[in-house]
């Protein structure tokens, strides 16, 4: 159940910007036990792993969880299997999703006792845990919705944790189901504390997995996260045990649940005082209201905005945040929520954070992103009205990918005069320089798959570029943030951009972090919050 790819994900998002404050935590599965013991795919040493008799095992074993692994087959059913094929754990081949429930039924495992055991549904395994066993649902590959349906039709809706492996399965719970508890794994590029907190300002989660860091630990722990490490393997021993918990933890994951119980009964460990208690930051009353998943288009349904009110204003001004993702992932959950309560709660400016079409199956190549930032801003002039906000002024602010569409809008599309200021993070300004678009990379990839063309002096590259539309009569007053680092959008991108708007007699600002790469770590993200700021309250003041 390790994870090494989802958080990376999510972080390179969490560095862009980050978007659900932790405040608001679901709350976890009541344990009887201070110290969580987790049954990694059950009693397994006894029992076939993820089979109906391993979970039975756990439990007489008095683990407090049992860690299982979802999946779907051809035909929708939700079962367990811990790999993406059945090859080393049944008497059959193949990969799960490509198998029917009648066919994945009729094969079967041996376990030591020379039994014959079969890969169960999701439906067996709540019914043996119901009110005797949590479950630490490692969410391989399933659909959210039945699995919430099933989890609610048995019941056990409060005795489930959920793993995750995508970021779109975090997206989707918290959609659908935001008192659902939630926990993931870090990945080594988040090393610092300053890093895990921006992490838990984009995500609400209530456990990480494999946190070992002290000051890392703290922080989970006073942010209302509980920690759980993995000492299962060939090396589990009771002095690995201690060690976990010396950290401060709130539990582990283990092959030998029935020994491990036994040795925390035995030195008073089940509920000592080894076992630090986390503790949730006081909840405060929102200083803002917001309406998320308002249609901005009728034609397309990913075509939706969020937006921040102040309790209380009058013909606020709006900034129109687009996020990144190479233009074919990302989600406008990314705004920071501290930056909302900053700009929204204490500075009653009207904050909306846009989706936008995203490319994909070949479709949806520039410029199918203009289109629909024109879109959003056509919606929110002719909504100005009804609710009393500024229409003639707007700020544009974007991330990466949704950089290069704010500064393009603004520069190149903004027939109305609308936008009075650009913030630009870490974006591409000109498709055409082929200095950073040597073939191969990971930026002509990306360039190729937005415009759909591979010759960098074609036409739509020069369309494309803000850099190319800005004029001295089109261009706003910008500020541009980039990592001196960056491996993906060269830093001469904004640093071309930058002298430009100077040549037209522009104002424009550069902020470049010499050691950051594409996005800030927790440790800059202050000072370019505090930046940002700055520049609004210069270029574009909210009274």
């Amino acid at each position: 159940m390790h994870l090494q790819k989802m958080i990376a994900s999510v972080f390179l998002s969490c560095l862009t910007w980050a978007g659900l404050a932790q405040q608001g935590a679901a709350p976890m599965p009541v344990s009887r036990h201070g110290f969580v013991v987790i049954a990694h795919r059950g009693n397994h040493q006894l029992k076939p792993e993820n089979t109906t008799a391993a979970v039975e095992a756990a439990i007489e074993a008095g683990a407090d969880y049992v860690e299982v692994d979802l999946r779907t087959t051809k035909d929708g059913k939700l079962v367990l299997c811990h790999d993406e094929t059945v090859d080393r754990t049944t008497n059959g081949k193949g990969r799960v999703k490509d198998l029917t429930w009648d066919e994945l039924s009729k094969l079967t495992t041996t376990g030591k006792d020379g039994k014959a055991y079969r890969v169960p549904e999701l439906t067996e395994i709540l019914q043996v845990c119901k009110d005797k066993i949590n479950i630490y649902l490692d969410f391989k590959d399933a659909d959210v919705a039945e699995t919430y349906r099933q989890l609610k039709t048995a019941g056990m809706t409060k005795q489930v944790m959920v793993y995750l492996n995508k970021v779109d399965q975090y997206l989707a719970w918290r959609k659908l189901v935001p008192e659902m508890p939630l926990m993931t794994s870090l990945p080594g590029s988040i090393a610092t504390r300053e890093d895990l907190l921006v992490l838990l300002d984009k995500m609400q989660l209530e456990g990480l997995d494999n946190v070992k860091d002290s000051a890392m630990l703290t922080a989970a722990r006073t942010n209302g996260i509980h920690v759980w490490i993995d000492v299962q393997g060939s090396d589990e021993n009771p002095a690995k045990w201690r060690a976990a918990m010396n950290k401060g933890i709130q539990g582990v994951q283990t092959d030998h649940p029935e020994e491990l119980v036994k040795f925390l009964e035995q030195h008073n460990l089940r509920n000592g005082a080894t076992v630090l208690p986390v503790t949730y930051p006081p909840k405060t009353e929102a200083s803002y209201r917001k309406q998320l998943d308002v249609p901005y288009s009728m034609t397309y349904p990913e075509d939706v905005l969020d937006v921040y009110f102040p309790k209380v204003y009058d013909s606020a001004k709006v900034l129109l945040y687009i996020h990144g993702g190479s233009w074919t992932s990302g989600d406008k959950s990314e705004f920071p929520a501290s930056l909302v309560e900053e700009l929204v709660g204490k500075r009653k400016y009207i904050v909306v954070s846009m989706n936008y079409r995203l490319i994909k199956e070949g479709k949806n190549h520039f410029p199918s992103q203009m289109e629909d930032v024109a879109s959003a801003m056509r919606f929110l002039t002719m909504a100005a009205k009804k609710f009393h906000f500024n229409a003639k002024e707007f700020a544009l602010m974007g991330g990466s990918a949704g950089a290069q569409m704010a500064m393009l809008y603004a520069y190149g599309y903004d027939v109305n005069k609308q936008v009075k200021t650009v913030i630009d993070l870490w974006g591409p300004t000109d498709f055409t320089d082929p200095s950073v678009r040597e073939p191969g990379t990971d930026a002509d990839r990306i360039s190729v798959n937005l415009l759909g063309e591979t010759d960098p002096q074609a036409k739509i590259a020069f369309d494309a570029s803000p850099y190319h539309k800005a004029t001295k009569e089109s261009a706003v007053p910008s500020v541009f943030f980039h990592g001196g680092s960056d491996p993906l959008v060269h830093v001469s991108q904004a640093e071309k951009m930058y002298k430009k708007l100077l040549s037209l007699q522009v104002p424009a600002k550069l902020e470049i972090y010499p050691n950051e790469k594409h996005g800030i770590s927790g440790a800059v993200r202050p000072d370019l919050f505090a930046k940002v700021i700055a520049w609004l309250e210069e270029y574009f003041p909210s009274k």
